[in-house]
């Protein structure tokens, strides 16, 4: 696309206002139609403005900048905005619509204001546009479209006539917010957070057309409370209903209402249903009830089936309640728009939908977080730009040039499905992967035309028919959850798929040409089954129905046969859930004798990765975005070396500390692994990449993702054998390796005492504040000796302790409380929380280690905390004892502490310490047995260039120490700034010094200040 300069864009347009001032009589006529305007003016208008309208650049219909719509009206109901402006490479998610008009209509009235934020609303955008050439409306489309509030949402400042056009600086403002070069540098979402309510807010249920809500906020929001009323409408006439029944029927009720109006929006319904409910018989839900046999016959599927509860002839919910949630979603005025509304957003709302459930008593019926829910901490649907990744790099390497023939016999899965997402995103690339293909091959798209695979449509743009994208995701779409209500939800995204790009007339065309029913049965291919649990679980088990119900059993090469006659899925892929091993406790036991990825705190996460690529044919891929914590955390060393020692792991995308999931602080990676060939491979890495960054680096094309490249580099997958995967290049991983064979390590040169602090039972009660210390002394002196100063991890700094003049009451197996009445007294008030934490010991004796330590914490140590983002070592010589969270070596050794704080130093704990994420940084964890390892360069005090070296090394450490307190005790900002750049010359004095005595070359100081 060649970009329109502001001077060439203003030319055209100007031609164009020339005319229609000359003609604007003629033009002003109600004979003058819409179509003819958009033709005549608009079409050339936003052409002007840099935008492909008319698609010379590309042909691909799936990748289409501009998307133009023919005007289709079916009882008032039309299709959708006349212009949707999109860019690469996302062509999912439009960057602004605009509706057009006849210029002989008056432009500003609430009907078609209301109509084009509609589309902006529902379509996720930000800013709309209505013109009529004549004029052009800017419009805020972040707010709930109503009818009442519609003209208020005009943005005068940015609205326009036609003569402003000609004026060089009303049309400039035009230029730079809808150009597509503006576009494309995000000028519509810039200028939409400089208005009011920019960062946007909550929905306000006093005030809920002047606060900014977006739509799938407010249509989750008002799903829950329909959920509400008709469980409560079902329960009040059906007093004998469990919650589980209440939940299925009340899913089952909304589901149908929803698709329906899908189906309206579409115009696949010709008639508005949902809008005559009570017109034939004078009861809604026996209207409802009475159209689902018409549906089923046309549509099948699961939603339409007779259901033995909610369609029963003397089944009915109160009337009133159920005729509300009928006019919430009728066409009347209605802010949603299905036809508008992008599929994946309406799974994402039924992501979060699906993560509550029904709780019926005997009387009541009440809406709960379901407990896996909440012991996960929520529900958090993966975006769209991740699947879109994942799909391309998996599904789409393998189908890479294959003709439509060789993908009939590829089979891909998501083994944990939940609302459909990735077996949503499975689809779409699979659509226009054929579509393209096709496209590009002119025999065979006749052919395919001819044989009603494929159909052109007026504009010339090719669709694949109904029966053979059904027989696409018949043949190559598989999805297991253990929800039922989320295998629904799957089955009914992947029918809002199918039905995407039909209509009334493409519909009778398959219906009188197919015996069939539109919706082909998915009960075969989107099952409700456990993907971790087999029958085997049975063996030497005792289950009754309810337990072995919750855990369903699901064996897939019995409930997949074909698949697995052909060795396996080709591909896997999916965001498999995130729970903690406390979780699911009662089959630990089973898990660890399953998996060879078990261990003692595993998340859930790690068996289903093991289980997808035990699945997976020996040329399949699996890619899953997941917790980063498995890379080095201890419980996931199993997972690292099962991955290791069986798969080839092809790729690796590291989000580190920026948050994928919105309102989730679990930090992911992207993995893709496919299973070990015998042939060695190199990974692809990309260091943390921020959110946006990686959006805009996605190629968006049906080919594998190639722009990402500049962003990563590769690293050896034999590599990723060690203890942690810290992706370091090649090269920093061999320096490591080089260190650590040439020199002593710290567990020698301690003799293995790397000691941890002190794990008190109760903080409340053990640690106190200096006034508490002096009033137990007070009245009893002698319990000085078991009052100790204390430390936090966040009290030790670099080189510095930060005491905040705490006091640890240190109570030890062995000791006679007797002989500290006061201490005893003091613990008294916290005796019974003691007592549930006391297990052998006395409730007083909670802290750990005893006693023989102590010594140890008294005695001149370095001490250090056990996160931190940076080297924080320091030397305390006031027996200070430490809490859990501090590790401890009990040596007054100024050279030791001064290696531990420097730049290889924190070289080594980079690549060795495992992760953890918090505040947006990457904390390491500096536990005992990650320091082990480091590289002790001894000194033979015999050679007087070596001694000289590490006396120097002393010194520098000792003026550092003293610089510290100069530091903590300066009063004034120049004092503070003088210490503060005296202390970074001494450490830079110090790594000089130590990359001299460890012999380092240029390059491997290259290597280390690069770290």
């Amino acid at each position: 696309m060649i970009a329109k300069t502001f001077t060439d864009s203003f030319t055209e347009v100007k031609k164009l206002v020339d005319n229609f001032h000359q003609h604007i009589d003629e033009y002003l006529k109600p004979k003058y139609q819409e179509a003819e305007v958009r033709q005549d003016f608009l079409d050339k208008f936003f052409v002007a403005l840099g935008w492909d309208v008319y698609h010379h650049e590309n042909q691909n219909p799936y990748e289409r900048e501009v998307k133009i719509e023919k005007s289709v009206m079916v009882q008032g109901r039309g299709k959708r905005a006349d212009y949707a402006f999109y860019t690469a490479p996302n062509f999912t998610q439009a960057r602004f619509m605009a509706e057009a008009k006849k210029p002989s209509k008056q432009l500003e009235n609430a009907q078609d204001c209301f109509q084009a934020i509609r589309y902006g609303w529902n379509s996720n955008t930000p800013i709309s546009v209505l013109t009529d050439f004549e004029q052009f409306l800017v419009l805020d489309s972040r707010y709930k479209p109503t009818i009442e509030t519609a003209m208020q949402r005009i943005i005068r400042e940015k609205s326009y006539k036609y003569t402003d056009f000609a004026d060089e600086e009303k049309f400039g403002e035009i230029y730079y917010l809808f150009s597509r070069e503006a576009v494309v540098n995000d000028s519509l979402g810039t200028f939409a957070k400089s208005l009011k309510g920019g960062r946007g807010a909550r929905q306000s249920k006093l005030f809920n057309t002047s606060i900014i809500q977006p739509m799938d906020e407010e249509f989750l929001s008002e799903l829950d409370e329909q959920r509400v009323v008709l469980a409560k409408a079902f329960k009040n006439r059906n007093a004998e209903l469990d919650g589980e029944t209440l939940t299925e029927i009340t899913q089952r009720t909304l589901d149908r209402l929803v698709f329906l109006r899908f189906l309206e929006d579409k115009l696949v319904e010709p008639d508005s249903v949902i809008d005559n409910l009570g017109k034939k018989s004078g009861s809604a839900w026996r209207d409802f009830i009475g159209e689902m046999p018409r549906l089923n016959s046309i549509y099948n599927g699961t939603l339409f089936r007779s259901h033995s509860v909610l369609d029963a002839p003397d089944f009915a919910p109160d009337a009133r309640a159920f005729e509300q949630t009928r006019d919430w979603l009728s066409h009347f005025n209605s802010p949603y728009d299905f036809n508008v509304i992008p599929i994946h957003i309406l799974g994402s709302i039924y992501e979060r939908f699906l993560g509550k459930t029904i709780v019926a008593t005997d009387k009541r019926a009440t809406i709960e977080d379901k407990p896996e829910v909440r012991k996960a901490g929520g529900v958090y649907y993966t975006p769209e730009y991740i699947v879109r990744y994942i799909v391309e790099n998996t599904i789409g390497k393998l189908i890479e040039k294959k003709e439509p023939e060789e993908i009939t016999e590829m089979r891909f899965a998501d083994i944990a499905c939940g609302s459909g997402s990735f077996l949503l995103g499975v689809f779409d690339y699979l659509i226009a992967y054929h579509v393209e293909w096709f496209s590009e091959n002119k025999t065979r798209r006749a052919q395919a035309v001819k044989d009603g695979l494929c159909r052109e449509t007026i504009e010339g743009v090719l669709q694949l028919t109904i029966n053979y994208k059904r027989e696409i995701l018949l043949n190559n779409i598989y999805g297991v959850d253990l929800d039922a209500q989320a295998v629904e939800v799957a089955q009914l995204s992947l029918y809002l798929k199918l039905l995407e790009e039909e209509t009334t007339a493409t519909k009778q065309q398959f219906l009188s040409g197919f015996r069939e029913q539109l919706l082909p049965s998915l009960n075969k291919n989107i099952v409700h089954g456990n993907s971790l649990i087999d029958y085997d679980i049975m063996d030497g088990m005792l289950f009754d129905t309810r337990e072995l119900k919750q855990l369903n059993p699901m064996n897939f090469q019995s409930t997949f046969p074909e698949v697995f006659q052909k060795g396996g899925f080709d591909a896997i892929v999916g965001n498999p859930p995130y729970v903690r091993m406390e979780v699911f406790k009662p089959i630990k036991n089973y898990l660890k004798n399953r998996f060879d990825s078990h261990d003692e705190r595993s998340d859930l996460y790690s068996y289903f990765i093991e289980q997808a690529n035990k699945l997976l044919n020996k040329n399949g891929y699996y890619g899953v975005i997941v917790s980063n914590k498995f890379l080095r955390a201890n419980y996931g060393k199993p997972l690292r070396e099962y991955l290791a020692e069986n798969t080839n792991v092809e790729q690796v995308i590291d989000f580190a500390g920026l948050p994928v999931f919105l309102g989730a602080t679990v930090r992911t990676v992207i993995l893709i692994t496919s299973p070990k060939n015998g042939t060695e491979i190199s990974t692809v890495y990309a260091p943390p990449l921020d959110i946006e960054k990686f959006k805009s680096l996605q190629s968006g094309s049906f080919s594998v993702s190639t722009a990402i490249e500049d962003s990563t580099y590769q690293i050896p997958n034999n590599s990723l054998h060690k203890e942690i995967w810290n992706f370091s290049q090649n090269e920093s991983n061999e320096l490591l390796d080089s260190l650590k064979s040439r020199f002593v390590s710290l567990n020698d040169y301690c003799n293995g005492n790397i000691c941890m602090g002190v794990k008190s039972g109760l903080t409340k009660a053990f640690v106190i504040d200096a006034g508490q210390r002096l009033e137990i002394l007070r009245e009893n002196p002698e319990a000085d000796e078991i009052i100790k100063p204390f430390l936090n991890g966040r009290d030790v700094r670099h080189y510095q302790i930060e005491s905040k003049n705490q006091f640890l009451i240190y109570t030890y197996h062995g000791i006679k409380i007797e002989k500290f009445p006061a201490v005893k007294k003091h613990l008294e008030p916290f005796k019974d929380k003691l007592n549930k934490r006391a297990t052998k010991q006395a409730w007083y004796e909670l802290q750990q280690p005893q006693l023989k330590f102590a010594p140890y914490m008294e005695s001149p140590k370095i001490i250090f905390p056990d996160i931190s983002t940076t080297t924080r070592f320091a030397l305390d010589l006031d027996g200070h004892f430490g809490s859990n969270t501090t590790y401890f070596i009990p040596k007054n050794d100024l050279y030791l502490l001064a290696l531990l704080n420097s730049k290889l130093g924190f070289f080594y704990f980079s690549l060795t310490c495992a992760g953890l994420e918090g505040k947006g940084e990457i904390y390491l964890r500096f536990f005992g047995q990650y320091l082990e390892g480091f590289p002790i360069r001894t000194i033979d005090f015999s050679q007087p260039k070596e001694k000289a070296a590490h006396d120097k090394i002393v010194e520098l450490a000792a003026k550092m120490l003293e610089a510290k307190k100069q530091l903590s005790a300066a009063q004034t900002d120049k004092d503070k700034t003088f210490y503060e750049r005296y202390c970074s010359s001494l450490d830079t004095q110090i790594d000089e010094l130590v990359f001299d005595l460890y012999d380092l070359t240029a390059d491997e100081k290259k290597i280390i200040e690069n770290s």
